[in-house]
């Protein structure tokens, strides 16, 4: 999925027809429509994050290689958010979570960790491309972020409410590989 996608989705769901024809046809966009394209971008990254850290784990697996049994987190290609296990010559290693690194009992070692996404750009591809998650799940969490900070409370509530229905929806057809509980939701 393509973050301009989304985001055109998104601004036909808040009534920007207009933004969304002119993001879709690359024009060049006033002042007021780049300032809420850029909105509605933060509002994608802020949607994305949460899809991965709650409801739609990223799981990544890499190899390292380190003499003092040390490995850096800065090292991992994404941001580790949960070790799921570390393993050396495909058996298990005891390791040590630290704020900057991890401690294990091997030199070499393959760590399956879950992440969270990088912030992504307007051109950018989405983090889930191969996954449940679809292009009016996040339009639909994008829209209500997006009028929350506009103060568009009732509409907000809106977007939220098909957000939390397509979760729920995809949620049925993701089989996760362990339980989770969703976060608390304010009502």
């Amino acid at each position: 999925m393509k973050v301009k996608s989304i985001i055109t989705r998104a601004l036909k769901y808040v009534g920007r027809d207009d933004l969304a024809k002119a993001l879709d046809a690359d024009e060049t966009l006033t002042s007021e429509g780049a300032e809420k394209v850029e909105t509605l971008l933060y509002c994608f990254n802020a949607v994305e994050d949460e899809l991965a850290r709650y409801y739609f784990p990223l799981v990544f697996c890499e190899e390292f290689a380190s003499e003092d049994g040390n490995y850096a987190i800065e090292n991992f290609s994404h941001r580790p958010v949960k070790i799921l296990s570390v393993k050396s010559d495909g058996k298990a290693v005891k390791f040590t979570p630290q704020p900057k690194f991890i401690r294990a009992e091997a030199q070499k070692i393959t760590v399956r960790y879950e992440y969270s996404p990088s912030a992504k750009r307007i051109d950018g591809e989405s983090a889930f491309t191969d996954c449940v998650v679809g292009e009016s799940l996040v339009a639909a969490g994008v829209a209500s972020e997006y009028c929350l900070i506009e103060g568009s409370m009732q509409d907000s509530q809106l977007w939220e409410s098909r957000y939390r229905w397509e979760i729920d929806l995809a949620q049925k057809k993701y089989s996760a590989p362990h339980g989770t509980i969703p976060p608390r939701r304010w009502v």
